[in-house]
């Protein structure tokens, strides 16, 4: 099974990010093999191309310490799952996960997207 995190650096010992989006990287593990692949958010990509590209590898499982709307939305599938760890490695969401001492999210911890104050998603109609 591939587990795609939002993390603050490159390996297993790096926290989860508190902003999945807007993570520094993107890590890909598999149980299987225990490897681990790190994906560097370039430029903050806030149009979420690279987590698509992410979960089109054959990610089953979501780890994200808050999670907006937009990235939701983005992968939000019907084969990838999303789950809340918060102030934790890594590797200890990983291993909670594994537990089944995650829980499942059905819908985003963040009301707002950040950094989409000028895109279609915010419509404010004052």
């Amino acid at each position: 099974m591939l587990i795609l995190i939002g993390a603050e650096g490159k390996d297993l010992n790096s926290n989860v990010s508190m902003r999945f989006g807007h993570s520094n990287y993107f890590l890909i593990f598999n149980t299987e093999t225990k490897s681990v692949e790190a994906y560097e958010n370039v430029g903050h990509n806030k149009k979420h191309e690279n987590l698509r590209e992410l979960i089109n590898k054959g990610v089953e499982v979501t780890i994200v310490g808050n999670i907006g709307p937009h990235a939701f939305e983005t992968i939000n599938t019907s084969r990838n799952k999303i789950y809340l760890a918060r102030k934790m490695s890594v590797k200890e969401a990983i291993e909670k996960f594994l537990k089944g001492e995650l829980k499942q999210l059905s819908e985003p911890t963040a009301k707002k997207s950040i950094g989409h104050k000028h895109s279609h998603h915010n419509h404010h109609n004052d």
